[in-house]
């Protein structure tokens, strides 16, 4: 497996789970970009219409991010506020690390 697969096979786990938890707390998924042009970055974001959450991989600096807004509607200056970010690198990380990433990010929703 090539390293974007590693990439997007960790996005994707850690975006359903976020999901999971999210659709629980009355998120709804709102926006998708995958930019396979620019360093394979992509996010997803979802709102409750009172703040939005967003799950972004940064493929230039090589981390996967988590932040909370609460400046809606969304435009492009909208204040974004960290709640995690790790760095991935997926020639190092196992599965068990993996595994250990999705669940930090679902640990930082509580």
């Amino acid at each position: 497996m090539d390293k974007q697969d590693i990439i997007l096979r960790q996005y994707r786990e850690i975006k359903s789970a976020l999901n999971d938890k999210l659709i629980l707390q009355g998120y709804a998924p709102v926006h998708e970009l995958a930019n396979d042009e620019v360093f394979g970055s992509r996010y997803m974001i979802w709102s409750n219409n009172m703040e939005a959450m967003r799950l972004t991989w940064d493929g230039k600096e090589q981390w996967f991010i988590l932040e909370i807004t609460e400046d809606l509607p969304l435009h492009a200056l909208s204040r974004w506020d960290e709640i995690v970010v790790t760095p991935f690198n997926p020639g190092r990380h196992t599965a068990a690390d993996g595994n250990a990433i999705t669940d930090d990010f679902i640990k930082n929703l509580e």
